[in-house]
């Protein structure tokens, strides 16, 4: 298979707005880098009317964004393996935990927690900010016996992280097939426990079950989407931790969240991006029920 490579001189800020689109019009996998925002199409959905297309919505949010802000290149399939392989090393993201891909040799010592991701199209290797910020409050919040929701899973990423922390039970939910095909891979890697459980779907389409704990790792837009549906899925006291959020972005969702009977108790930042942990305090009474897809990976 042959893809095309194309690197993006935009502000990481733009990345949330730019996103979604850039998976719609076909794209396959997005790296965040220093210098930009590259991108991945297999060839045969790559042609100049994408391209046209791309560069017409991003000068709607960048002004002056041109072709001479583009850079694209043709790759094999063993180079587009290698440039991933070259980008994805060994990260240290707390004190004790510590995420690897799978072709890199680490030693864990006596109280590290090592999680083994390969980077496939699915959103979590670790290296994004809102993931080391989602991983970061885990490291504090996270307690033995949880049971944990993991809504958008991706990789899979914060489901082991929450494994190997002693949670009890974890089930991770996402509505992308190819997603939940990486955490199924990953969670073999990581030679998970039988407490973790992937599922395809969206979250108003499953049974409300309350945890103790409910991650996610999203755009802004879906998080103020979910904030009436988080409730359902938590008892009072219960944490929800949320991330993929920009700094400015700050007030306008703690507002809504609080207006929604959540209180913030803390928050964390990395460059542009933030994570919120919010708890329950007040919760209305749940009159309708939810449908779960009954499509299951392990």
């Amino acid at each position: 298979m042959s893809w095309i490579e194309i690197n993006l001189s935009v502000p990481q800020e733009s990345l949330e707005e730019i996103s979604a689109y850039l998976f719609a019009l076909g794209c396959e996998g997005i790296q965040v880098t220093e210098r930009g925002v590259t991108i991945y199409f297999t060839q045969h959905r790559w042609s100049d009317e994408v391209k046209i297309g791309l560069l017409e919505f991003i000068g709607q949010i960048i002004p002056h964004f041109s072709m001479r802000h583009i850079q694209i290149k043709a790759l094999a399939d063993q180079d587009w393996i290698q440039n991933w392989k070259e980008y994805f090393k060994t990260i240290r993201v707390t004190s004790r935990i510590i995420i690897k891909p799978p072709w890199e040799h680490y030693n864990a010592q006596a109280g590290e927690v090592l999680v083994v991701i390969n980077p496939q199209m699915a959103f979590g290797t670790g290296h994004h900010e809102s993931t080391q910020l989602m991983i970061r409050a885990l490291d504090k919040f996270i307690q033995p016996g949880m049971h944990v929701l993991d809504v958008g899973t991706g990789s899979g990423i914060l489901a082991f992280v929450c494994d190997k922390l002693g949670a009890d039970s974890v089930l991770g939910i996402d509505n992308d097939i190819n997603a939940l095909k990486n955490a199924s891979e990953n969670a073999r890697l990581n030679k998970s426990s039988k407490n973790i459980r992937f599922i395809l779907g969206q979250l108003e389409q499953f049974h409300p079950i309350e945890y103790d704990l409910v991650l996610a790792n999203i755009n802004a837009k879906v998080l103020l989407d979910y904030s009436t549906l988080f409730p359902r899925f938590m008892k009072l006291k219960s944490k929800l931790i949320l991330s993929g959020i920009l700094r400015s972005d700050e007030q306008k969702i703690v507002d809504h969240f609080h207006n929604r009977g959540f209180k913030l108790i803390n928050k964390n930042t990395i460059k542009e991006w933030l994570s919120l942990v919010f708890e329950l305090e007040k919760k209305e009474e749940l009159h309708e029920e939810g449908n779960i897809r009954e499509m299951e990976y392990r």
